[in-house]
């Protein structure tokens, strides 16, 4: 975790003086390992669907599983959900068919409330470790609001790529702030270009709107 913390500086762009919950999310950026991230999270799980919507406007989880839906129409696919939280991306698949899909989140305060949210398994694991998960066993996977400020970095780009089969699609959100300042742009381009992925799709959308804060949406082809 200590790597990110050149973009943790970029947590200074939001404007959070008028939310009342802003100490959450703050927490949450400022984090600097992985016991601190899972205490910010432990705090703030029974809020956390609440301030996505009323203080965040956080729209990523519908926008991810839409364009994630436009490669992979069928649902009965294997998929995983990785940095699931309270499983607001579950309910987006769900809504739209997908029926075979697992859950996994280094916050089980998080996980708890993902239960019932469709999910087939739910499961501790932190993206910044290796995952409990063994190579190939997915389909396509998803990974929405992991790759942000105080989080996780383009170097574990490889493990999502390892628990996916190959010509499996991972699709994947990158908070704009963190985007250049700690090198996806460039790493995405890089793992193009020695063949571990091809890139279907990168576009600039919508991702906190009351905060103003636009996201990259990236879907990628595993070879």
């Amino acid at each position: 975790m200590s790597k990110n913390q050149k973009g943790l500086k970029l947590k200074d762009n939001l404007d959070l003086s008028k939310s009342k919950n802003e100490d959450n999310l703050l927490g949450v950026y400022k984090s600097q390992n992985e016991d601190e991230l899972i205490g910010a999270y432990k705090d703030w799980a029974l809020l956390y669907d609440k301030d996505n919507d009323d203080v965040l406007g956080t729209v990523s989880q519908p926008n991810s599983v839409k364009i994630f839906h436009e490669y992979l129409k069928d649902s009965k696919l294997k998929i995983i959900d990785v940095g699931c939280g309270t499983g607001l991306v579950g309910l987006e698949l769900k809504n739209l068919g997908f029926s075979n899909f697992d859950g996994i989140d280094l916050s089980q305060e998080m996980i708890d409330i993902a239960q019932g949210r469709g999910y087939n398994s739910l499961f501790l694991g932190n993206l910044n470790k290796s995952l409990p998960i063994g190579s190939n066993s997915y389909d396509a996977a998803l990974c929405v609001g992991v790759f942000t400020h105080g989080h996780v970095g383009p170097e574990r780009f490889s493990e999502l790529v390892r628990i996916v089969k190959p010509a499996g699609i991972i699709c994947f959100t990158i908070n704009e702030n963190v985007y250049e300042s700690q090198g996806f742009d460039i790493a995405i381009k890089h793992l193009e270009s020695i063949n571990i992925w091809k890139v279907l799709d990168i576009r600039k959308h919508d991702y906190m709107v009351k905060k103003n804060v636009k996201g990259i949406y990236c879907v990628v082809k595993v070879t």
